[in-house]
């Protein structure tokens, strides 16, 4: 079984990786950015913790047969990714800090180019 937190990688890489083509319209657009960023980061997150949800379950009695069952694949492939990866807390925490990385990055840099466009508009 994947540790919690392998899971929680798979769910917040995914919710980071679909916003990517948004952000990068964004950049070259120059247009606000705010908004769009508290959802990217409520979208990956609240996908990080839908994907650990089985695990909590099974935590408070949840049978694993159920666990394991086909219809719990909705929870960001819980079952499949329990039968490919044994443990997974250094991938996870890697996974994890790659993406919150590539957020804060990409969030500074949004701020770094709204400095400029004020100092642009204000000469």
């Amino acid at each position: 079984m994947a540790e919690s937190i392998f899971h929680f990688a798979v769910g917040f890489a995914a919710g980071t990786v679909l916003f990517l083509p948004a952000l990068v319209r964004r950049f070259r657009a120059h247009s606000k950015m705010s908004a769009f960023f508290a959802r990217w980061a409520a979208t990956a997150f609240g996908l990080g913790g839908f994907a650990v949800v089985p695990g909590l379950l099974g935590r408070m009695g949840l049978p694993a047969s159920r666990l394991a069952d086909w219809w719990m694949n909705i929870f960001v492939l819980y079952p499949f990714l329990n039968s490919i990866k044994k443990g997974g807390f250094i991938v996870g925490t890697s996974v994890v800090i790659a993406c919150a990385t590539l957020m804060y990055g990409a969030l500074l840099l949004a701020i770094l180019m709204a400095k400029k466009a004020r100092r642009a508009a204000a000469e």
